[in-house]
């Protein structure tokens, strides 16, 4: 099923999954369709130079690059946690980045997610 939804070039919002919010992130990649706010993420252009924010966010993509799908397919938030980690280095300041990353890590269970955005905005 996953396949036909890929070939058929349909969205998560084209979609009416009859599952709970928090499960639904987690029901998507495996349908293998990408969340928007994954997406929205992943299209945004690298950053400007070599610092320790740049060099977060290639470790993060890097580690998206390779994870085995398994990995990835599990995650039960909307961004996934690196996405959100990115995200966070992307617009707070580094030590903050990496306080919001250790709690969204901590409140990753299954069975526990949905869309969540805590403390971060995608940037215009």
């Amino acid at each position: 099923m996953g396949v036909d939804l890929k070939i058929a070039g349909l969205t998560a919002d084209a979609l009416e999954l009859d599952v709970p919010e928090e499960l639904r992130p987690s029901t998507l990649r495996e349908l293998g369709i990408r969340p928007e706010l994954d997406s929205r993420i992943d299209a945004m252009p690298p950053l400007k130079g070599w610092g320790l924010r740049q060099t977060a966010i290639a470790l993060l993509r890097l580690y998206r690059g390779v994870r085995p799908d398994t990995v990835g397919n599990r995650c039960v938030y909307e961004p996934s946690c690196s996405r959100y980690s990115e995200l966070a280095f992307r617009t707070k300041p580094f030590p903050t980045a990496l306080r919001l990353t250790f709690r969204r890590l901590h409140r990753c269970k299954p069975g526990h997610g949905g869309t969540d955005m805590t403390e971060l905005e995608l940037p215009e």
